[in-house]
Formats: C-alpha cells, sequence, structure tokens
C-alpha cells in the first residue's frame, strides 16, 4: 500500500509539473523535424516554446533555429522572421542570412532581403556568403532601378568574389542606364571574353552600339541638314565615318546572333537597318524578304 501512495504521489507531481512533458515535445519535434514533417515539428516546439517561456525555462538556440526553419518551410514568413532577426541580433549566427535571404527572396519581400543584407555586411566573413550577399544586392538593386547604389556595390565588392555572368550584365546595364557607355561597353567586352556566347550579353553588345549609332547619325544629318553647303558636308562625311564604326560592330554582333538563331525577327530587322545604313542594299533587300 506503501508503494502505491507514493508512485501516485509521483504520478501527481509530474501531473502537476507541465516542465516535465518538455523533453517529449522536443524529442518529438525533432524526430518530426528530421523527417521533414514540418508541421507536427512546428507544433511541437510551439509547445516547448510556450511552456519553457511561462515556467523560465532557457531555451536553446538550436530549437529556435528548428522552429525558424519550420516556419519558413511552412510559409509563416512573419513567425520566421521574428525567430531569424531574434537569432541573428544574439550574434555567432550569421550563416543564418542565408536561409533567411532565400525564405524572403521566394516570398518577394524585396525590401526586407535589402534591409536584411545591408545590415549585416559588415559582418560576412564567410567566402561563400560574401558571394551571395553581393549577388543579392545587386539583383536586388536592379529590381529597385538603384543603378547607382548597384554600380557602387561592385565598386566596393571584396577583391576575392568573383560575379556571375547575370551580375555582371546587371552592372553593365546599371552603368549604361547612368550614361556611362564607354565603361560599360569596356565591361560588355571584358564580359564576352570570359562568356562569348552569353546570348544576352551579345543583344546588349548589338543594341548599344546600334542605338548609339543611330542616335548620332539622325544628329548629324539633323545638324547638316539645318545648313547645307560644302564645308558642312565635309564634316558630315567625317563625322559618319565614325558612326560607321559603329554600325560595322553592330552588324558584326547581329550576324553572330543570327548564327544562334536565323529566323529571330527582331535580329533581322536591327541587321536590316544596319545595312541600310551601312549602303549595303542588297544585303538590306535580301533580309527585308524574310520579315
Amino acid at each position: 500500500m506503501k508503494k502505491i501512495i507514493i508512485l501516485l504521489v509521483a504520478v501527481a507531481m509530474v501531473a502537476c509539473n507541465p516542465t516535465s512533458k518538455l523533453s517529449t515535445y522536443q524529442s518529438e519535434g525533432d524526430a518530426a523535424f528530421e523527417q521533414a514533417d514540418y508541421a507536427t515539428a512546428y507544433t511541437q516546439y510551439t509547445q516547448y516554446i510556450t511552456v519553457a517561456s511561462a515556467n523560465g525555462v532557457d531555451i536553446s538556440n538550436e530549437l529556435y533555429i528548428k522552429q525558424a526553419q519550420a516556419c519558413a518551410q511552412l510559409d509563416k514568413v512573419d513567425e520566421a522572421s521574428e525567430l531569424y532577426n531574434t537569432l541573428l541580433a544574439k550574434g555567432g549566427h550569421t550563416k543564418l542570412l542565408a536561409e533567411y535571404s532565400q525564405m524572403l527572396q521566394a516570398n518577394g519581400q524585396v525590401d526586407e532581403e535589402l534591409a536584411l543584407w545591408n545590415s549585416y555586411a559588415d559582418k560576412v566573413s564567410a567566402p561563400e556568403l560574401k558571394q551571395m550577399m553581393t549577388e543579392r544586392l545587386i539583383f536586388l538593386n536592379e529590381s529597385k532601378g538603384n543603378n547607382q547604389v548597384l554600380i557602387d556595390v561592385v565598386a566596393n565588392k571584396p577583391a576575392d568574389v568573383k560575379l556571375s555572368k547575370e551580375a555582371q550584365l546587371c552592372h553593365i546595364k546599371a552603368l549604361e542606364a547612368e550614361k556611362k557607355g564607354y565603361p560599360a561597353a569596356k565591361a560588355c567586352n571584358q564580359l564576352l571574353k570570359a562568356y562569348p556566347n552569353y546570348i544576352e550579353a551579345l543583344e546588349w553588345k548589338a543594341k548599344y552600339y546600334y542605338e548609339k549609332a543611330e542616335n548620332r547619325y539622325k544628329y548629324e544629318m539633323a545638324k547638316y541638314n539645318k545648313n547645307k553647303n560644302a564645308t558642312t558636308y565635309a564634316y558630315l562625311r567625317r563625322d559618319l565615318k565614325k558612326v560607321s564604326s559603329d554600325f560595322r560592330i553592330a552588324r558584326d554582333v547581329f550576324l553572330q546572333l543570327r548564327k544562334h538563331d536565323p529566323k529571330n525577327k527582331s535580329y533581322i530587322r536591327y541587321l536590316k537597318n544596319t545595312y541600310l545604313r551601312l549602303d549595303q542594299k542588297s544585303e538590306a533587300v535580301q533580309l527585308d524578304k524574310l520579315l
């Protein structure tokens, strides 16, 4: 009888002590997490956090990390963000930046992701994370139209960060948008030296030189038409020779592009117009038949 009473008392004490279930919540949560059952893991971790917080029990960072990851998997973005921000504020968890950034990216939270990287830029030291941070800052600022900020990111990037071809092209387009055509063209030539068949870069180069030449051609013709005489005609011929050089670059690149996509109507139109400006009328006529 005495043993039964002791046992009942022990059972009653356990029942009255909510913290006795903490180990169960954690073990079941961990098991579910390992099986990618994030809904169950989230429920168990939530119970653990609730009980532990109410009873003054310390909660490990590891459990908070798993809860944040479970929230991210369940699209509980606000709750995950709160957990990630808390963990990052404690310091020593910069490795969480990558997964936090990926969650924000997946949910299209551009401003939040931009603020995240800007806040922790000086704390990132791991090479892989520096690479990711630099490229994300480039892509995010491109999406916001922050061209000068993007240019500054590239100018100040760590020396050991090698930009992807996509990030380099973003930089080129930002330079062009900021009226820095020569540096943009130079950067594009460097990019194509490394990736000679990068279609997007070839398209940028061809269109850049075409538009540059076409705008200059129209400007010189308008200037000449306002004051036609032998002297201005001589100047016109001189200046159009410079314009022709850009048209020839555009022509050669569009010819290269057509090797990849012979039926592309845009390439054909640009190339036809370029031939006309270069007085290659027979070639222009042949292309016109394809439109």
